[in-house]
C-alpha cells in the first residue's frame, strides 16, 4: 500500500512538471507572438489624408480596403467643407496641427471640388477665378501646404480631381489639375491623376464601372462629381501603388 502510494505520488509530480513546461513554452510562444506583432506595429506605414468632400470619401475608401492589413494605419483629417479659395483655417489649419503634434509616412491630398470660385487675397482684393491673379494666389497656397508637409518629411502624393458629368465642372477641374501639376513638381510631391479612373472605352464620364474585383457596378455618385463606395475604393487601391509597403522583419 504504502510503495503503491509512492508511485502514485511520483506519477502525480511528473504530472505536474509536464504541465509546467508545455505553460512555459506557451508563455513563450505567446511572448515570441507578442514581440512579432510590436515590431509590425512599430515598422507600419502611416498615412494620413487631407482634403475635402473627395479626400474625406478617399480617406475611407483606404480604411476599408486596408482594414485588415496591419501594415497600414490610416488617419483621416478631411474636412468635406474644405476649399482652397475660403479661410486658412479650412486648409492650413488641418495640416499645420497635424504636423505640430502627429507624425505619418505618407500625406495624401485632395483637394479642388469647393475652388471653382473668386476670392480675396491678403490685401482684400477679389481675384477672379481663371485670372492669372487667381492662379497666382491659388498657387501660393498650394505651396504653403505642399511645403508644411514636405518639411514634416512626409512623402506627398497629391491626388486630382476626377471627369465629372458637367463639361463645364470638369473643365475647370481640368483647369484646377494643372495647378496641383505644376506646384507638386516644385516640391518633388507625387501627382496621381484620377481623370479617367471611371470612364468609358472614349475617356468620357461615365457612372457605371469595373471595382477592385472587376465587377462592373455604379462607381459615381447621383452628382455626377463624387464616387460611390466602391469607386473610392478603386481610386484608393491606384493611391495604394503608389505607396511601398513596410519592411519585413528578417528573421
Amino acid at each position: 500500500m504504502g510503495r503503491s502510494a509512492v508511485r502514485g505520488s511520483g506519477w502525480f509530480c511528473g504530472a505536474v512538471r509536464l504541465v509546467g513546461r508545455v505553460a512555459l513554452l506557451l508563455c513563450c510562444i505567446g511572448a515570441l507572438a507578442d514581440i512579432s506583432s510590436a515590431e509590425e506595429i512599430a515598422n507600419r506605414t502611416t498615412i494620413v489624408v487631407f482634403g475635402d468632400s473627395q479626400g474625406a470619401g478617399l480617406a475611407r475608401g483606404l480604411q476599408r480596403i486596408l482594414i485588415e492589413d496591419q501594415r497600414f494605419r490610416v488617419l483621416n483629417r478631411t474636412h468635406a467643407g474644405a476649399a482652397l479659395v475660403h479661410a486658412e483655417s479650412e486648409w492650413f489649419g488641418a495640416i499645420q496641427n497635424f504636423v505640430t503634434h502627429e507624425k505619418a509616412d505618407v500625406a495624401v491630398a485632395m483637394f479642388g471640388a469647393n475652388d471653382r470660385l473668386d476670392f480675396k487675397d491678403e490685401s482684400g482684393t477679389t481675384l477672379r477665378f481663371r485670372t492669372e491673379e487667381w492662379r497666382a494666389a491659388y498657387a501660393a497656397r498650394i505651396d504653403q501646404l505642399l511645403k508644411a508637409m514636405t518639411d514634416a518629411g512626409l512623402k506627398v502624393i497629391w491626388c486630382g480631381n476626377p471627369i465629372a458629368r458637367s463639361d463645364t465642372y470638369s473643365t475647370d477641374m481640368s483647369y484646377i489639375n494643372d495647378i496641383y501639376a505644376a506646384e507638386a513638381a516644385k516640391f518633388g510631391a507625387q501627382f496621381m491623376p484620377l481623370w479617367n479612373a471611371v470612364a468609358d472605352r472614349d475617356g468620357h464620364y461615365a457612372a457605371f464601372g469595373k471595382d477592385r474585383d472587376g465587377v462592373t457596378q455604379r462607381m459615381r455618385a447621383d452628382d455626377g462629381i463624387h464616387f460611390t463606395a466602391p469607386g473610392y475604393e478603386l481610386i484608393a487601391g491606384r493611391v495604394l501603388e503608389l505607396i511601398p509597403p513596410p519592411p519585413t522583419n528578417m528573421p
